[in-house]
């Protein structure tokens, strides 16, 4: 992309502008860290130029300015916070996933908006499924801090499958978001589905999905 231009006016970012009415749009640069951004202020959203700051949620409570990710097997989810009015975004691979990143973003969501947790409903966009998350034994290293990992694991004749949506539902359980605030529907699998990206599926050569949210 230009770095004179503005990301809503080249496709396919112009669509999705018309699309959700659109003032601004924002992505980070993903690092698969637990790090994010708020913005609260239009001036900073302004200010802020897609893939350039570094950070894997963005939490906001501006209309009209979407928030987004970009995913190829990483599980993006997106927090919404109906009686203030607020929203987050969270790239989620299983590194972020580890560190608390989803509720790292809630997290921010409470100090910057007053986000109470029984407030949040989730939203799981397409991501690696347990059907073809597969994972070697080293893996288990990372969830030795984890008491669910029997529940998140699934060990078959071929190997291991890590099942990242439960994984990240287990955790945001955990801090008091009750199961009915969680929503599936759209949580595809992107290795399955070949009309999403998968770098499991595809390699190195995989695009990606694009998922944003806002508040209109």
């Amino acid at each position: 992309m230009p770095p004179d231009k503005d990301i809503l006016e080249i496709e396919p970012f112009l669509e999705l502008k018309k699309l959700m009415e659109l003032e601004y749009l924002l992505f980070l640069k993903q690092v698969h860290g637990d790090k994010g951004l708020v913005l609260d202020s239009i001036q900073k959203a302004a200010n802020t130029k897609s893939f350039t700051t570094e950070g894997d949620f963005i939490v906001t409570n501006l209309k009209h300015v979407g928030i987004g990710v970009v995913v190829a097997d990483c599980l993006p989810i997106i927090f919404f916070d109906k009686r203030n009015q607020v929203i987050s975004i969270v790239h989620a691979g299983w590194r972020g996933s580890v560190n608390h990143v989803s509720i790292k973003a809630i997290d921010q969501m409470q100090k910057a908006f007053g986000t109470q947790v029984g407030d949040i409903k989730v939203i799981f966009g397409p991501s690696a499924k347990v059907c073809c998350y597969k994972v070697g034994e080293d893996f288990l290293e990372q969830l030795q801090d984890f008491e669910f990992v029997e529940n998140v694991v699934q060990r078959r004749s071929d190997g291991l499958y890590f099942d990242i949506p439960m994984f990240n539902m287990v955790l945001l359980e955990g801090i008091g978001i009750k199961k009915e605030a969680f929503q599936f529907e759209y949580n595809d699998c992107t290795v399955c589905n070949k009309l999403f990206y998968s770098t499991r599926r595809d390699g190195d050569s995989a695009g990606r999905n694009m998922v944003v949210a806002a508040l209109t």
